[in-house]
């Protein structure tokens, strides 16, 4: 099998797993405090920030590469790259459709399970979503997409793969950011979106090396 996934290759299995349960662990209590004095706080301090920042150039960005999280985006763009390199790279489209798929259906069943109101402390630039607050949807669809990406890309050798993998980073950053900015989610929606992601990507690493894929 060509994936170099060291993270979760036999001498490392009891890391991944590891991280794996971490993540595990901060969802379920963050999910848990969600309305504890201290969490509502750090929520209320680091949009304040966001909101001291604004400006018309940085509304502008925000409002712009947070399109980048969107199904409107990542959809055209998850078919283009499985029709494209799924015939080039193996298993391609699976590894990239477990991440993504796993995490839009768990982020989607979560946010009506918990409800969360959006955040209304400043109002936001942009009108609110309709759908609940938490995880942040936009923010688990970029982290998704960029980690399937990464671990279908792992064992290609691809020349520009660490130019690809630094890019994406800084994309999932930027959305992230741009979700608190725009202030339409709390920090905490923005974490959980990223644990999501995360969670499924060591689980479409497992189901890789255990060659369940054939």
């Amino acid at each position: 099998m060509p994936f170099n996934l060291k993270f979760i290759s036999g001498e490392s299995w009891i890391l991944s797993l590891l991280l794996f349960s971490t993540a595990f662990i901060l969802f379920i209590l963050l999910a848990h405090y969600l309305k504890n004095n201290y969490v509502v706080n750090f929520d209320q301090s680091v949009l304040t920030w966001f909101h001291t920042i604004r400006h018309p150039y940085l509304d502008h960005f925000f409002s712009t590469i947070t399109w980048m999280g969107s199904l409107w985006i990542l959809l055209p763009l998850y078919l283009l790259l499985a029709l494209t390199l799924t015939p080039h790279i193996e298993h391609f489209e699976k590894i990239l459709g477990i991440t993504f798929w796993g995490t839009l259906i768990t982020v989607y069943a979560l946010k009506f399970e918990f409800e969360r109101k959006r955040p209304l402390f400043f109002g936001a630039i942009h009108e609110l979503p309709l759908d609940p607050s938490f995880p942040s949807a936009h923010t688990a669809q970029i982290t998704a997409f960029a980690l399937g990406l990464t671990l279908a890309l792992a064992g290609t050798q691809t020349l520009y793969q660490g130019v690809i993998s630094s890019l994406l980073l800084l994309l999932v950053l930027a959305v992230s950011a741009s979700r608190m900015y725009l202030q339409v989610h709390f920090p905490t929606d923005v974490v959980a979106g990223m644990l999501i992601a995360f969670m499924w990507a060591v689980i479409t690493g497992w189901i890789v090396k255990t060659g369940v894929l054939g």
